[in-house]
């Protein structure tokens, strides 16, 4: 016999769905894996993914396939990279709320190609 099972990784995002079989020496008993939940995920509309959060799940915004710069200068930012905030080490792993030093949008270019921070 098997349960359907719903993996996440390290941080709770949900990865896949799988399966878990009944241990034989042990009826009713299964392998589930470490990450591993009874309980299906919500539905994830675009822009979000699902999060294991304790005995439930939740919705975090994600931004891992979105360009992000620097609100302040607007160079791109590499996900993960530590960056100094007025004098503190900060890193964004492309979820949940964006902080106030990222941006998703783009800065412009100004006809001398310099770029232009508003």
């Amino acid at each position: 016999m098997q349960k359907t099972v719903y993996q996440t990784d390290s941080n709770g995002l949900y990865l896949y769905e799988s399966v878990a079989n009944e241990l034989s020496l042990s009826p009713g008993s299964f392998n589930i894996p470490f990450g591993a939940y009874l309980d299906a995920p919500p539905v994830a509309e675009v822009g979000s993914r699902p999060r294991r959060e304790g005995d439930k799940w939740g919705l975090v915004e994600d931004h891992r396939d979105t360009f992000l710069w620097f609100a302040e200068t607007g160079e791109q930012y590499t996900l993960g990279n530590v960056h100094t905030v007025d004098g503190v080490a900060v890193s964004y792993p492309g979820w949940g709320p964006l902080p106030a030093w990222l941006t998703d949008v783009p800065p412009q270019q100004s006809a001398q190609g310099a770029v232009a921070v508003s």
